[in-house]
């Protein structure tokens, strides 16, 4: 094996261990700095996220995900509004050194997202206005 597919290769290992660590850290750490993470399809109309986007949205879904898993492609969890399963599949790219992630493609079931995503809004804008209650 080359050089560069061993390296590539143990930093996909260690992007699968980050994941199933669930911790942002661990998730994080074989990304970029320049990371993008692109949901598809396109038409589902979810902007690219950079790594500061991310950075701060992954705590909260994190904090809101318990037990996550995935099971031969599909997600499984529990979460606030009750169980949570869907497909899921996952591409990635590193970046020019060969060393980091640089991008991330990410696919969804759109019926499971369709029924999810304002769940997970609302609870989101509940918790950001009770920290701001609070602050106040």
């Amino acid at each position: 094996m080359a050089a560069a597919t061993v390296i590539q290769a143990a930093k996909l290992e260690k992007f699968i261990e980050g994941w199933a660590g669930w911790t942002p850290d661990g998730f994080l750490s074989t990304w970029s700095s320049t990371c993008s993470q692109i949901t598809l399809p396109f038409s589902s109309n979810v902007p690219p996220r950079d790594r500061p986007h991310v950075e701060h949205l992954f705590p909260i879904l994190m904090s809101i995900f318990t037990n996550f898993e995935v099971r031969d492609g599909v997600g499984i969890t529990r979460y606030t509004f009750g169980p949570y399963k869907n497909e899921h599949a996952l591409f990635l790219w590193f970046d020019e050194s060969g060393t980091q992630v640089g991008r991330i493609e990410e696919t969804f079931d759109a019926l499971v997202m369709k029924e999810f995503l304002p769940k997970i809004q609302e609870h989101v804008a509940q918790q950001k206005a009770r920290a701001e209650a609070q602050v106040a």
